[in-house]
């Protein structure tokens, strides 16, 4: 060193130094310390000895090789180390060669080394924390470049570890406007949020998303609910399935409560069978529905936990089967009412249509039996009338009513032939007044009508001829005039009428014929079933089949029946057949038809 005002200056300076320092020659002792040091090394004993052998912790990597390197390659060197006992601290350490040796600046930095050390050991068990948790975690800076990303969030999205740095919107480009927004307001109003959205290419996947705002950027959580989202869309799928059904199903089915049995839920089938519109079903009570009141014991059994199973009641001329059954909770308590009903009236009247059927099949059957073995006498008589016709001593008053009688045991044979209307009618129609075709019925009940006292009177008001099976129209006349004679025990008046006529609804031109009598009528419930097969209120005398089998010949023909009924007063039947000749093609055509 210089001079002694130099060394005094020099030491000042080093006291002066917030460092530790002290001077070590090249025999490695201690020449100098100052107060900082010689505090922190536990006082002044250590000066003049060896640094080595004083303190031994020094021949410890990295002090030993920093101190060599500054002395004998006058190298300078620095580093932080812990040193293990008696000293027991962290130094930060710097070695300068000097002309004598070398300097050794040190500090004390235990404490900071320590909140690092605790620092570190924080951030890695938040990095495992990260890595271990089931939610993807990634952070942005505010330039939105990936500052970090946990495990599961490099499986989701960045498997290939190409992230870091890059820019979220250059790497997810198809993110759509609503996300965007949803970052935009928790980077830049610091607004933390959620959502659930759909991420297109390259991911395809749906993630559940929350956003962190912080002063850094942004931490983003996000978890895979791809499968959770197509379930809920399978679910959605079925429930949509099931609401159709529901909907759309003939049966009703309805949801009440226990208590008050009120609507909780119903289907449109139930709005409809109840007369209801669908969106006053709901709330409504069974107190006032005539169902209800029926099944009204049953379904206080059910709600006490007991089903009933295809329970028949009628209503109102309607029937229905109703299924009753408890719903319960899960602790095992009925907390709802299912109810599915069927209308089974439309089924009863087609088993009742089956049964008809089967008659009028049997009534067939006997019908073509009887036919062939009525034929055989018929024909006979016919032959004896032709004899008696031809005899040239029969006298000429009774030629008439021989050829009336050879008329009408040739309408019974084609009638018998016909089998009661069950085949094909193979004749062609012919042109005959309203006349001719009611005058002939009225002759053949000439003497019933007198010994019945009653009055028939007469008006044809045209002379129209008909194109028709005169037969046919023939036995609709006979079965009306007969029921006619029938309805007036004690006399009365029969009256026909028939004049030209236009039919309203298609504009046909036709005759119109009327047969009316004074007779006892009939009800509204008869009348409701006039044209019913088999439906008779003569008991045993009649069949029920004339009016059912007038109906269809007259349909055939392309005309229409009507009728009007008043008990005590009487009752009108109105034809009316159509006349053009155009009109006999569709009806040829109809009756070929069977």
């Amino acid at each position: 060193m210089a001079g002694t005002g130099e060394v005094g200056l020099l030491e000042r300076l080093l006291e002066a130094c917030p460092d530790c320092i002290v001077t070590v020659g090249r025999d490695w002792r201690f020449r100098y310390a100052n107060q900082r040091a010689v505090a922190l090394l536990g006082g002044p004993a250590f000066l003049g000895k060896d640094l080595f052998e004083y303190f031994p912790g020094n021949l410890e990597e990295p002090f030993v090789s920093t101190y060599r390197t500054a002395m004998d390659e006058k190298k300078a060197g620095a580093f932080e180390a812990y040193y293990a006992a008696p000293l027991s601290c962290w130094f930060k350490v710097r070695a300068e060669p000097d002309v004598d040796g070398i300097l050794i600046y040190f500090s004390d930095i235990t404490t900071r080394k320590e909140a690092e050390i605790r620092e570190q050991m924080v951030a890695a068990r938040l990095s495992q924390v990260m890595d271990v948790t089931s939610d993807a975690i990634f952070s942005v800076d505010r330039d939105w470049r990936f500052l970090l990303l946990n495990r599961r969030a490099s499986e989701l999205i960045d498997p290939a570890g190409q992230l870091l740095g890059k820019v979220l919107w250059d790497e997810f480009p198809l993110m759509t406007a609503r996300v965007k927004e949803f970052y935009r307001l928790a980077m830049e109003e610091g607004v933390a949020g959620g959502f659930v959205e759909f991420y297109p290419q390259p991911l395809n996947m749906w993630f559940e998303v929350q956003l962190q705002p912080g002063p850094e950027g942004l931490v983003v959580f996000f978890r895979d609910v791809t499968e959770r989202k197509e379930r809920e869309a399978r679910l959605e799928d079925e429930q949509a399935l099931v609401e159709a059904v529901y909907k759309s199903t003939p049966v009703a089915l309805a949801l009440l409560d226990r208590e008050t049995l009120r609507f909780l839920n119903a289907n449109d089938k139930t709005a409809e069978i109840l007369g209801v519109a669908k969106e006053e079903i709901l709330g409504l009570g069974l107190d006032g529905i005539s169902l209800g009141k029926k099944l009204m014991p049953l379904l206080k059994d059910v709600a006490a936990g007991h089903a009933h199973r295809d329970v028949v009641q009628e209503v109102d001329g309607r029937v229905f089967s109703a299924n009753l059954s408890p719903v319960f909770n899960h602790d095992g308590e009925v907390r709802a009412i299912a109810a599915a009903v069927t209308e089974l009236t439309q089924q009863r009247r087609s088993e009742a249509a089956l049964i008809q059927s089967e008659k009028l099949a049997a009534v067939g059957r006997l019908a073509s039996s009887i036919s062939h073995e009525i034929n055989n006498p018929l024909e006979a008589i016919t032959n004896l009338l032709y004899l008696i016709a031809v005899d040239e001593t029969l006298p000429e008053g009774l030629k008439v009513y021989v050829h009336m009688a050879q008329s009408e045991v040739s309408r019974v044979s084609q009638i018998a032939t016909q089998t009661l209307r069950f085949h094909r009618q193979a004749v062609a129609p012919t042109k005959v007044t309203a006349k001719q075709l009611v005058g002939a019925v009225v002759q053949l009940y000439t003497g019933r009508l007198a010994n019945s006292g009653i009055r028939v009177e007469e008006d044809y008001a045209t002379g129209t001829e008909i194109l028709c099976f005169e037969n046919d129209i023939r036995q609709v006349l006979n079965n009306l005039i007969a029921n006619a004679i029938d309805a007036m025990r004690k006399g009365g008046r029969i009256v026909v009428r028939a004049h030209d006529g236009t039919r309203v609804r298609d504009d046909r031109r036709g005759v119109r014929l009327t047969i009316a009598d004074t007779g006892h009528g009939m009800s509204p419930e008869t009348l409701r079933r006039v044209y019913e097969p088999f439906f008779t209120t003569k008991d045993l005398n009649g069949t029920g089949l004339g009016l059912w089998i007038s109906a269809g010949i007259v349909e055939r023909h392309q005309g229409t029946m009507t009728v009007r009924s008043k008990v005590g007063k009487g009752t009108v039947f109105t034809l009316f057949l159509p006349c053009e000749e155009v009109a006999m093609g569709d009806m040829a055509g109809e009756i070929s038809q069977g």
